[in-house]
């Protein structure tokens, strides 16, 4: 026979549990290691997209390799460009580094993505967005909004409204302050997980290897011929005159490029993510106020 909590404790117990998964995500960055370590899907990336032998690092060296790997690379741009507009409605399981729990949080994600060839996506507006846009709104138990996270260009506003907690940057943020905030994974991933400059490329296994580098990242690309991608994606202190280390490094394993489940983990912190893709909106563009600073939209805010 089971019993049920009297009502005031099921609210109770609720807001216990949104309190831990915001303090949680509030405290990212400053919870981040001192050196980043190998994270929890290393092992499960190297057996469903194994990496290319020592044999295979020739392969550059071969043109006609070489040029296998530019038109695989451009055919996966041209799928992520190819998605349009969307609006995805996700539900997302954390695992605490330090306890194990799981806490869930649900919400959507709108997407504008970068311009092809030069002209504007058609996202509501005719306003260009050559480098994309992106909105993620996740709610914790009892509603209450866990994550809020715009992005557009190279600027981010990272928010933890339940808490006060603020966090905005551009391109001039150093990226050692970010660390521990997943800002620049998500923006690469969801706007254009195919960006960066190729540096090699090597095909085996039914698994084509790509690595790129896009900006202070350089980023392990693998996609199989079943559609299954993951990458690892690291990043590097550029900072003049120091010497250079590693931030920070990512690994997220997907089903494919599109509405799928994806998993995520973070070396610096030890987060565990799964992000599972309930529906995906195409027919209708997201509302373009999804893309504008929401500071901006408040009376007297400013960018």
């Amino acid at each position: 026979m089971t019993t049920s909590l009297p009502a005031p404790r099921r609210r109770a117990r609720r807001l216990v549990s949104a309190g831990r998964l915001l303090l949680l995500l509030a405290c990212v960055p400053a919870c981040a290691a001192s050196a980043p370590r190998r994270g929890a899907l290393d092992a499960e990336l190297a057996r469903l997209l194994p990496g290319p032998s020592a044999g295979t690092a020739a392969a550059r060296l071969d043109p006609s390799a070489w040029r296998e790997g530019r038109e695989r690379l451009a055919g996966l741009r041209r799928e992520v460009e190819g998605a349009g507009p969307r609006t995805l409605r996700v539900r997302m399981a954390l695992r605490e580094p330090r306890t194990g729990h799981v806490l869930e949080a649900r919400g959507a994600i709108a997407v504008a993505p970068p311009a092809i060839e030069g002209r504007a996506r058609a996202v509501g507006s005719d306003t260009p967005e050559p480098e994309g846009a992106l909105r993620m709104i996740l709610l914790g138990p009892g509603g209450t909004t866990a994550l809020d996270l715009w992005a557009r260009g190279d600027r981010f506003r990272f928010a933890v409204p339940a808490l006060d907690l603020l966090r905005r940057g551009d391109a001039s943020t150093p990226r050692a302050s970010l660390r521990g905030l997943p800002v620049d994974f998500l923006r690469w991933w969801m706007l254009h997980p195919a960006a960066g400059t190729l540096l090699w490329y090597s095909r085996a296994a039914s698994t084509d290897s790509f690595v790129l580098r896009d900006g202070d990242a350089v980023i392990d690309l693998r996609v199989n011929d079943r559609g299954v991608i993951g990458a690892r994606r690291t990043t590097w202190s550029t900072a003049e005159g120091a010497r250079r280390r590693r931030l920070d490094e990512e690994v997220v394993i997907a089903e494919g490029m599109g509405c799928g489940n994806v998993r995520y983990a973070q070396a610096s912190t030890g987060l565990l993510i799964t992000v599972i893709c309930e529906a995906e909106e195409r027919e209708r563009a997201p509302d373009p106020r999804a893309f504008v600073d929401p500071d901006a939209l408040r009376p007297g805010g400013g960018s």
